[in-house]
């Protein structure tokens, strides 16, 4: 191993997409060096055969010319923990295997199941999000720890910034200082969209705006959306950034139990109250500041008027949790470096 012990260390992030936020936090939490790597369309089964070789070519290339003395990994897919593994074997490198609950909980993976044992008992570890996949993990068996997502190094947009690029109107606003719910979504079939656009019905006087491509969804969700609901399509990560922060709640859904959302962590990290599914995976981390609902249109519509009505001791709540999870985050960082027997360089987090 090329790396001296305990000291400071080079080390790369594999993901197999255009982009990804934990991966992205991890990168900048942690000093490694990108290695995105994208080919056609994503979540297609037909084009996979054609992509995922070049893919497995291109990543191995870039690895070979930045030598990383370790690797972390998003998975799925398999075949870049199949990469990263080659180039470890070759290279006597460290690897980490960052498992998203799709491992574990998507039918699509399930045949992969084998290998991610395989390569997760010679991985140095594998991390995950909740203590279901962490015993999974375990019975492989290998050297599985929970790691959250860091909190952020920056934060590309704050209210006080005045070259802040002003959020869209929505229709029916009178000039003055507008309040909405932020639904961060990517239209999957799991996020209750039809739903939350029924809830917005029942709530007229209450704007929503819901994030993501509005063209993955079906069409029949998007026909007629009420006039209070305002879809934001694609946003560059500032605008992005600027919507939660200026939300009076987020609001985010899943139908799967062992999936820790990614907008409940952003909604976090900038103190904003959480409206979410219930699930014992999102009440065992979101402890305070959230608000938990059954994806039914009666309980969305009852959990967005108990936010609203109570806004300011749940955005305490959150805002306690920050400081909370951002401890949590800092230990979990010297577990790794102590499970690694690496240094990884300082990083100075923006809250």
């Amino acid at each position: 191993m090329r790396a001296q012990q305990r000291g400071a260390t080079s080390g790369a992030f594999v993901s197999w997409v255009p982009s990804c936020g934990r991966s992205q936090g991890f990168i900048e939490a942690l000093g490694l060096e990108p290695v995105y790597t994208s080919y056609l369309r994503q979540k297609d089964i037909v084009s996979a055969p054609l992509k995922y070789g070049p893919q497995f070519i291109a990543t191995l290339r870039r690895l070979y010319q930045i030598r990383p003395d370790v690797v972390f990994v998003m998975n799925p897919p398999v075949f870049a923990v199949a990469a990263v593994y080659l180039y470890a074997a070759q290279t006597g490198a460290k690897y980490v295997m960052d498992c998203h609950s799709a491992v574990f909980e998507s039918p699509r993976w399930r045949w992969s199941l084998p290998l991610q044992r395989s390569f997760g008992r010679r991985a140095a570890g594998v991390i995950v999000t909740n203590p279901v996949h962490h015993a999974a993990v375990e019975a492989w068996p290998a050297r599985a720890m929970i790691v959250a997502d860091p909190p952020p190094t920056r934060l590309p947009c704050v209210s006080s910034n005045p070259l802040a690029p002003p959020l869209p109107r929505q229709a029916g606003n009178d000039g003055k200082e507008q309040s909405f719910v932020f639904v961060i979504a990517t239209y999957g079939r799991e996020e209750g969209i039809p739903e939350i656009l029924e809830v917005a019905r029942a709530l007229p006087q209450v704007h929503f705006r819901i994030s993501g491509d509005p063209r993955r969804a079906p069409r029949s969700w998007l026909d007629r959306p009420p006039p209070n609901v305002l879809l934001t399509g694609y946003m560059p990560l500032e605008m992005f950034w600027q919507h939660v922060q200026s939300a009076f709640a987020v609001l985010t859904l899943t139908q799967r139990e062992n999936t820790i959302l990614r907008g409940g962590w952003e909604a976090m990290f900038l103190g904003r109250p959480l409206i979410t599914s219930d699930t014992a995976t999102l009440r065992s981390y979101f402890v305070r500041g959230a608000r938990f609902v059954n994806s039914t249109v009666a309980d969305i519509k009852a959990g967005v008027e108990d936010v609203l009505a109570n806004q300011g001791s749940y955005q305490a709540e959150m805002e306690t949790l920050r400081r909370e999870k951002r401890l949590v985050w800092c230990r979990q960082r010297e577990q790794l470096e102590a499970l690694l027997d690496i240094a990884f360089p300082a990083a100075a987090l923006a809250v």
